[in-house]
């Protein structure tokens, strides 16, 4: 009993303190919460009865009223109800950060009237995502959306399935003032014209310094890609070119018209993935930052990236690409020339095993990189490294070398830069390679492996620091392991005395 009282004694001894506190920072404590559970405060006294109406962040999210196991038993009405109810106790107070995510079909007019009145009080953060199946999303018409938008900063508009989604973004009208954060993901905007369409909404964006665009679809549009934007400093475009049909398949409930259909599994069009685009260009002169993926374009008529910092690609070659390149009568249509000069300021570049291919297969040339010094490999066990002598011997400024995996597809193109061809040759391009710091992630020690390493050892006569970090699943007794390839490391002749050597696994 002495304990039982000790317990609740301390229980509202922490509940008074809590109680106690500025209703501030109570606030505060609640904007950590989803909006479902912040509104439940309010049954635990007077003083919290109101509280969670004075967050100016409301996150709601459909999910929370799923049930774990069977989801689909969800009843849409009670999400819509709770969030009606939410606007309503908040008439009075200011909305900064407002986010819709609704899994199921919902009323969409009643959605764009949500949004309508969050942007009335004031919400200068908005997201508004609609993960339901694309044929659900025609009715997303509602004329004034974002026609009180005037004082956005950041914006996230999605959709599931890859669906058209027309709405007031698009309106001539609506003019964004002070946007700097747009993000839009899986938005089919037009095939005909959403060249057209993109660059009007990048018009009325006229501070944009952010811009994501996942799944946009460009490949259909007629005049090709363009991303015009004097202002951008960061730019992500992913165009989803790795299809993974599993990863866009959505199960989803009934529509009140569609009752038989439970659980009908949505799957994107077979030819989403394959498709590349004709043309892509990128007028960014201010940019610092720019994250590409998608499969090469016939060509990239403008590359204005004056500004560049860091660039990560991922643009590789589809199947009709690639049985062209791999044709005895190869004359590649395809040109990602301009692409690769285009990025020849940069000072820290991440490439994947495909777009070493595209380099090597659909370039004309390759740039000098005077101001690179970090420059990361991804290597694939399918892919070559035709292109990456040429790259190491382009890169006088280079210190900083990452191989996340050594594995890659062996041919005459690898050269000197590896010894899978002619382990014999005393000439290499590494031998003038200015690097300093070599880093390789997930490395299986296999014998390939071991012999590359021991390469890189005996021809690069700068490297002060090599370090490993050995892949655990390719491991087989962790410690004996990691000690083994240190020493046997540890002992090959290597060209630089400065070298230290590190072996460690994560």
């Amino acid at each position: 009993m002495d304990l039982k009282r000790r317990k609740n004694g301390k229980e509202n001894e922490v509940g008074g303190a809590i109680n106690k506190l500025p209703e501030d920072l109570r606030c505060h404590i609640l904007s950590f919460l989803s909006t479902k559970d912040a509104a439940l405060t309010s049954v635990l006294s007077k003083s919290w009865r109101d509280l969670f109406t004075l967050i100016p962040s409301l996150d709601l999210d459909d999910s929370t009223f799923m049930p774990d196991e069977r989801p689909e038993e969800c009843e849409r009405t009670s999400f819509m109800e709770f969030v009606n109810r939410v606007l309503a106790l908040h008439s009075n107070s200011p909305i900064t950060k407002f986010s819709v995510r609704c899994h199921k079909g919902v009323d969409s007019y009643l959605v764009g009237d949500w949004i309508v009145k969050a942007l009335r009080r004031g919400a200068t953060d908005v997201t508004l995502i609609l993960l339901f199946p694309s044929r659900l999303l025609h009715t997303c018409t509602h004329p004034n959306i974002f026609f009180h938008g005037q004082n956005l900063i950041k914006l996230k508009v999605g959709c599931g399935g890859l669906g058209p989604f027309q709405h007031s973004l698009f309106r001539e009208d609506v003019i964004f003032t002070k946007l700097r954060t747009l993000h839009l993901n899986s938005i089919d905007i037009s095939r005909h014209y959403g060249d057209v369409i993109f660059a009007r909404l990048l018009s009325k964006c006229p501070v944009l310094e952010e811009l994501i665009v996942n799944c946009i679809k460009w490949h259909g549009w007629k005049s090709g890609a363009s991303v015009s934007s004097s202002t951008l400093k960061r730019l992500t475009i992913d165009c989803e070119h790795y299809y993974h049909e599993s990863d866009y398949m959505l199960r989803h409930g009934p529509d009140e018209e569609d009752s038989d259909n439970l659980g009908e599994p949505l799957v994107v069009p077979a030819h989403f993935g394959t498709q590349k685009p004709r043309y892509v260009s990128f007028y960014t002169p201010n940019l610092i930052y720019l994250n590409y993926a998608d499969f090469v374009a016939l060509n990239y008529p403008l590359v204005k990236l004056d500004s560049l910092v860091e660039a990560r690609l991922d643009v590789g070659p589809n199947q009709g690409q690639m049985r062209a390149r791999d044709s005895d009568e190869f004359q590649a249509p395809w040109d990602a020339t301009n692409l690769i000069m285009g990025i020849h300021n940069v000072q820290t570049l991440h490439l994947t095993s495909d777009t070493l291919e595209v380099i090597a297969d659909f370039c004309k040339m390759v740039p000098v990189f005077h101001n690179l010094n970090h420059l990361s490999i991804e290597s694939d066990d399918e892919r070559g490294w035709h292109a990456l002598p040429l790259l190491l011997i382009n890169c006088p400024s280079l210190q900083t070398l990452v191989f996340h995996g050594l594995y890659h597809r062996v041919t005459d193109g690898c050269g000197d830069a590896c010894d899978c061809i002619s382990p014999w040759s005393s000439s290499s391009c590494l031998s003038s390679c200015p690097v300093k710091i070599l880093n390789i992630l997930n490395f299986g020690a296999t014998c390939g492996e071991m012999s590359l390493v021991k390469h890189f050892l005996k021809k690069m006569p700068l490297l002060e620091q090599l370090a490993i970090v050995l892949d655990l699943d390719a491991s087989l007794e962790e410690d004996l392991h990691l000690s083994q390839v240190f020493e046997d490391l540890r002992m090959a002749p290597r060209a630089s005395p400065k070298c230290k050597l590190e072996v460690v696994n994560y």
